[in-house]
């Protein structure tokens, strides 16, 4: 499918301004029957707040005024006269528990700030579907330019192939791993969550001079998202996957039912990702965990065809469409061995903390970064990608990250090359602590270091299908039809 024909940052869809606003129109057309009817505006109980927009009157607050009007409104009884119905002494207890229960939970979200506060938690995180691809990536399209660090996650199917033969280096296993399950398998959610150049994400209700492209938003009837979580088709019945994967997924939350019935087709996605904004810009810069497969699925629906033979190949392609990345797992692993200068005895203390632990959830643990939303699926996962980012830069790199030295690293991959100048002094820190640790974990004497997503051996993939006698066990490489490993019994829909 080709992109639509759009600039970087259109002003939205304009084909709808020649039909006007119908809902308008019909509001006029009611205003001006009602001023030639001579009929008085119905009286809505007499309450101080009804038809008044933006009132501060709390409709559960057990005031003299709001009594009388829920009185008049409501029988002309009130609490002081022992009337009944609303205007009872119960009813009007139970208005001031309520009020008070709305003031408790209003002061708790306020004290955690708009992130961490449930009710808007929910509202910031966006699930896009297919019914809501085309507004939502407007959205995203009217903002990239104002913050431009997109944090960035994606749930997939897990691992279904190993490679077989010969490799030359570890990160050469782990590309071609990455290679062909990219290619067997679908992405089931992408988790995008933008951020200001000052770490800041969109506010949840936009002024008039924000540059957020939608009437819902502006209009303060739902609150803008910080995060949005798309949704993509994925069939249990006729797609690939690993059972494990789909296990801890739908512990997590996810509904395949809705994916398979309302799921987002992937190449639509990629072509409207093409002319989102997102990629192709040096200046966007892409914030991530361990994120070889996410850019692999990415790069895979953007070119609707299977991934390069080669990790360079695969290296061009990401030059091109995501010339900025920031891998958190390198950062992290390599700030203490890379970092100019002395590091701060927070940053220290951190580092040493951590020890051997790099999941994410570890790292943001140890920054006191809080999770939003529900752990394995790509919008909160997403999410806390940022957050333990930019508190990575302020805890540990003191606000400035090096860009030369780590911009377009990922963990797993080769490293990309370091400038002659950086390059000798890590030639000589090699020398002296005789390591053969790669720049970014690819290589490793003593056979640890970065392993692709997953932790189970080669003979785990499985699919929906029959089971014959040692399917699911064994080891070996595996890869679809190359024989001497052992498979999971593999089946598509009929």
């Amino acid at each position: 499918m080709p992109p639509p024909n759009l600039g970087r940052f259109p002003g939205g869809p304009q084909g709808m301004a020649q039909f006007g606003n119908p809902h308008q129109q019909q509001l006029q057309h009611h205003a001006q029957n009602l001023g030639s009817s001579n009929l008085a505006p119905p009286a809505l109980g007499g309450h101080p707040s009804f038809g008044i927009p933006n009132s501060n009157v709390n409709l559960f607050a057990p005031t003299a005024s709001n009594n009388a009007g829920f009185g008049n409104g409501f029988g002309g009884a009130t609490a002081a006269s022992g009337g009944t119905g609303l205007g009872s002494h119960a009813a009007q207890m139970g208005f001031a528990h309520g009020a008070a229960l709305q003031r408790q939970e209003a002061n708790g979200a306020a004290a955690l700030g708009p992130l961490e506060g449930k009710t808007m938690a929910k509202g910031r995180i966006r699930d896009v579907w297919r019914s809501n691809l085309a507004q939502e990536m407007s959205v995203l399209r009217s903002l990239v330019e104002q913050y431009p660090y997109v944090s960035m996650d994606t749930e997939f199917p897990g691992i279904v192939a190993r490679p077989m033969g010969a490799f030359t280096t570890k990160a050469d296993y782990h590309y071609q791993t990455l290679r062909c399950n990219v290619d067997l398998l679908k992405m089931i959610q992408l988790g995008v969550t933008l951020f200001s150049a000052e770490g800041e994400v969109p506010p949840p209700h936009p002024n008039d001079t924000s540059s957020v492209n939608s009437s819902t938003y502006n209009n303060n009837l739902i609150p803008c998202p910080c995060t949005w979580q798309f949704n993509f088709r994925f069939s249990l019945t006729e797609d690939m996957y690993a059972q494990d994967s789909i296990d801890l997924l739908q512990k997590s939350g996810i509904d395949f039912q809705q994916h398979e019935k309302n799921g987002i087709d992937p190449l639509e996605f990629g072509s409207y990702l093409i002319s989102s904004g997102l990629v192709l810009m040096d200046d966007v810069r892409w914030i991530s965990f361990h994120s070889g497969y996410d850019f692999g699925y990415l790069v895979k629906i953007m070119l609707c065809k299977p991934l390069p033979e080669d990790e360079s190949g695969f290296r061009k392609l990401l030059d091109i469409f995501f010339p900025s990345i920031y891998d958190i797992k390198y950062l992290m692993k390599h700030a203490s061995r890379n970092h100019i200068g002395h590091l701060s005895p927070q940053a220290s203390q951190v580092i040493s903390n951590l020890g051997q632990k790099s999941a994410l959830q570890d790292i943001a643990d140890e920054l006191g970064v809080k999770r939003i939303g529900p752990q394995h699926q790509a919008g909160s996962d997403s999410l806390v990608t940022g957050r333990v980012f930019w508190e990575m830069r302020r805890v540990v790199f003191d606000g400035k990250i090096d860009d030369e030295r780590y911009l377009g690293q990922i963990w797993g991959f080769n490293g990309i090359g370091l400038p002659a100048s950086l390059a000798a002094a890590a030639a000589a820190a090699a020398q002296h602590n005789q390591s053969s640790h790669g720049l970014n974990g690819a290589h490793s004497s003593n056979g640890a270091g970065p392993s692709t997503p997953g932790t189970n051996h080669a003979g785990l993939s499985h699919t929906p299908g029959p089971h014959g006698p040692g399917i699911g066990g064994g080891s070996g490489p595996l890869t679809p039809g190359g024989g001497g490993g052992v498979f999971g019994g593999f089946q598509f829909g009929k």
